[in-house]
């Protein structure tokens, strides 16, 4: 199917560039429902290039612009796609700027995720256990946002994480302890263990220029680190 699809894409002087994505990219969680997703790229939109979810071959048309700036949320299928078509190269240039972050922008995500934190610590001080922990699940997001924008990468989907991790760790905190260390947040909510991770948190941050963020929370700075 792939390959009468890269035919027909050959065939056609409005598509660009052609690139898997999705477990069919990475080679990995494959079974035999598995499709196959497909981005096609090209100079103006029509309806060459249309499908139906469910369809064994699902297309993503989209322009070289869109591509270079797609939605957020779809900014992590794009990591790692596999470029099976691409004569003039715009295609993967357009997939790293996809895939590339301002480091500037990691300010945003660490101010989220000191808000749900400091909203979890003062709960599980009040005695309030549930609101505490959900808070402290709130953070995660935040807190994953912030370790991949401030290294300029994009976060990818919790499907992927252990993989990309793995693969290609982040300098810091530990990858071999982040993973262990967000999974008893999640399910405990456990005030040492986030306070331990803000400790590493809040040194990364200040390491890339983002100690503003974190000096914009005091006087609480130092409940935050449980002194």
């Amino acid at each position: 199917m792939l390959d009468e699809l890269l035919a027909r894409a050959r065939a056609d002087g409005n598509v660009v560039g052609v690139a898997v994505f999705g477990s069919r990219a990475y080679g990995l969680h494959l079974h035999e429902r598995s499709d196959w997703d497909v981005l096609v790229a090209v100079r103006e939109l029509g309806d060459h290039w249309v499908s139906e979810h469910g369809d064994p071959v699902e297309l993503v048309q989209l322009t070289l612009g869109r591509v270079a700036d797609p939605p957020d949320w779809f900014r992590p299928a794009l990591l790692h796609a596999d470029v099976r078509l691409d004569e003039t190269g715009e295609l993967a240039e357009a997939l790293a700027a996809a895939t590339r972050v301002d480091p500037a922008g990691a300010a945003e995500p660490l101010d989220g995720y000191v808000n749900m934190l400091y909203r979890s610590l003062k709960n599980a001080r009040a005695g309030l256990g549930p609101a505490s922990l959900l808070d402290a699940q709130e953070s995660i997001p935040w807190l994953l946002r912030f370790l991949f924008a401030v290294h300029g990468r994009v976060r990818p989907y919790n499907k992927w994480l252990e993989w990309e991790l793995e693969h290609h760790p982040l300098p810091t905190p530990s990858n071999s302890l982040l993973l262990g260390r967000l999974e008893r947040i999640a399910r405990t909510g456990a005030v040492e263990e986030q306070r331990a991770l803000f400790l590493e948190v809040e040194a990364l941050a200040r390491g890339h220029g983002h100690g503003a963020t974190i000096d914009g929370w005091e006087p609480d700075v130092a409940f935050l680190r449980g002194e």
